[in-house]
């Protein structure tokens, strides 16, 4: 239900910021529409423009900078028509109602659409190995997480090139490629997005020999590790499965034995590769764990 509610939320917020700058315009600058501005404009700016532009892989739980954009500007309005004596005109209504309608939408982005609200896997355990996975090459060829065994492995269950505070964990991932060379570790990105989005993927990102770019059909390895989200993705995502995992990042030893995993509750917060690469310095230096 929430992946039918996002694009609408985004877009209804980007057209009533816009029409604010125009009303803004057409009103002599009236400033009460700066108000409804930045009450409604802020966030689609936020996930479409910012978080693209500065390559952003996590942000703070609650937003607090946005929030307070958002709480103000819906504050300006109120002031506005309480200088004024009251509602001198039906402008005032829509823009109050604007304000209100992105203040409110705000509130739900943060505290329900952003949160899985998931468990913790019963399959993700430090020390144990994890159920068998399969998957599927971009070329074609089926395997399982058997293959892993007998090296050092790194997987990233990310949810698609939709979502781009996946592409910048990715991108943050292959920055420390020379890192994980020297340490003998194989990165697995897995994505049930489908073989022509990961091929796609992996040209944009040039993914030197040690990563790959894995398929996960009918989410069946996410649903093995308990980890899949139905319904997850944005309606509106032509190309894309409806169906998405919830972000997951495990460390596996020589053994395929669990070094570390994270599996945040947040879509908006991933782990730095700086707080799980020590995992795999040396053999029995595990020291990190999170499972929200």
């Amino acid at each position: 239900m929430k992946g039918k509610l996002i694009l609408p939320y985004i877009m209804l917020n980007m057209l009533s910021g816009v029409g604010s700058a125009v009303m803004f315009w057409m009103s002599g600058f009236d400033p009460i529409w700066i108000g409804t501005f930045f009450a409604t404009f802020t966030m689609p700016f936020f996930l479409m423009v910012l978080s693209q532009a500065f390559n952003i892989a996590r942000t703070s739980k609650n937003l607090p900078v946005i929030q307070i954009i958002n709480l103000s500007a819906l504050a300006w309005v109120i002031y506005q028509i309480s200088a004024r004596g009251g509602f001198t005109a039906a402008s005032e209504y829509v823009a109050i109602g604007l304000a209100l309608f992105g203040a409110i939408t705000m509130q739900w982005y943060i505290h329900i659409f952003s949160n899985y609200g998931r468990k913790p896997s019963a399959a993700i355990v430090k020390g144990k190995v994890l159920p068998e996975l399969p998957l599927q090459r971009l070329d074609g060829t089926s395997t399982t997480s058997a293959s892993f065994a007998g090296e050092k492995t790194l997987l990233v269950f990310f949810r698609a090139n939709w979502c781009p505070f996946c592409m910048n964990q990715l991108k943050e991932v292959k920055a420390k490629a020379d890192q994980l060379a020297k340490a003998g570790v194989k990165v697995k990105f897995i994505s049930n997005q489908g073989t022509k989005n990961s091929e796609k993927l992996a040209r944009d990102l040039n993914l030197p020999a040690h990563f790959e770019i894995f398929q996960d059909n009918d989410l069946a390895a996410a649903k093995a590790l308990g980890i899949e989200d139905l319904g997850g993705a944005p309606s509106g995502m032509p190309g894309y499965p409806i169906d998405t995992v919830k972000a997951t990042v495990i460390a596996l030893d020589e053994d395929g034995k669990v070094i570390f995993g994270d599996e945040t509750d947040n879509y908006r917060i991933r782990p730095h590769p700086d707080t799980f690469l020590h995992v795999f310095e040396q053999r029995g230096s595990v020291r990190a764990f999170s499972a929200a």
